[in-house]
């Protein structure tokens, strides 16, 4: 029997060296139904002439403007599902993977027909043996998810497929059957907090989120991110207004509300005290907004 063909969605915007070396991990791939797709979210800085020279014949959509993280995603994922995948895997361009994560996360995802996310084992790129992401496990109490692994010493104590309720999209693999379930990502999260939103409505739907620890990646950490942090504060504070209103957790929605603007107060604070002002305004701005906009059926 052959492999189920994954399609490899890489999302860039005007990162090209880092999408580079991110191109060339998943080409040194061991898996053998491997199909990759960089969406170029219109880059600005030669991003797919750069590609394109150093990877000839490499598959590439080019956005005409960066219409955001999931829309940008989006495109990626109806290629792929038109094209017959099977999994996609969606990848951020400010990472590396390790040649035989994909055998690790297609056979963890085959062991059960409603598996219908997997992700790997996310390592610090600059620390190698230490974790940055494993997933998460919703509170009862607190609409905050309980982090496994962060930050913790990479040292073996995580071996087995671990059952989760969320995992970051920097790096996971989605079943086809999961996304003609449940659709896409939600556009209306432009940035941030469309992960969130996706793992809620997979387990809804009565599909199973698993991290499998064999699986590694190791990620940069918020590179592209880093160029506007005032903006990024903003899209983050918003997402999380939104997220919470869709899926409300803890013992009540009104509890909820007032613990994500009790937390986001204190963080403006902590900004404002380190003198980042706009990042403070922008934080609130954001979460204001989050509340005061429309949510329709997507």
């Amino acid at each position: 029997m052959p492999q189920p063909l994954v399609y490899v969605v890489i999302l860039n915007w005007n990162l090209r060296e880092d999408t580079a070396e991110c191109v060339r991990s998943v080409l040194s791939a061991h898996y053998s139904r491997l199909h990759l797709l960089v969406v170029d979210n219109g880059s600005e800085d030669g991003s797919p002439e750069y590609l394109m020279r150093l990877f000839p014949g490499l598959d590439m959509v080019v956005n005409a403007m960066n219409v955001g993280f999931s829309r940008g995603n989006n495109v990626g994922i109806r290629r792929a599902l038109d094209e017959q995948a099977e999994y996609v895997f969606l990848l951020n361009n400010d990472a590396v993977v390790d040649a035989r994560m994909f055998d690790s996360l297609v056979a963890c995802a085959e062991g059960a027909a409603d598996v219908g996310i997997v992700a790997p084992k996310i390592l610090y790129y600059g620390q190698r043996d230490r974790i940055w992401h494993l997933g998460g496990r919703a509170r009862r109490w607190l609409p905050v998810p309980e982090t496994l692994g962060h930050n913790q010493r990479d040292d073996g104590r995580f071996t087995a497929p671990l059952k989760v309720d969320y995992v970051t999209f920097c790096g996971a693999l989605l079943k086809r059957r999961l996304l003609e379930s449940i659709g896409l990502l939600d556009e209306r999260f432009p940035f941030a907090y469309e992960d969130s939103d996706f793992c809620c409505r997979a387990r809804t739907a009565g599909y199973r989120i698993l991290c499998q620890p064999e699986a590694r990646m190791w990620h940069k950490a918020s590179v592209s991110s880093q160029r506007d942090a005032a903006k990024v504060k903003y899209l983050k504070a918003q997402g999380r207004a939104m997220f919470y209103r869709l899926h409300p957790h803890g013992p009540s929605p009104g509890l909820t509300t007032a613990f994500v603007w009790a937390s986001t107060l204190a963080g403006a604070l902590k900004d404002t005290l380190r003198g980042d002002v706009a990042a403070a305004a922008s934080a609130l701005r954001g979460l204001y907004h989050g509340y005061r906009i429309r949510l329709e059926t997507p």
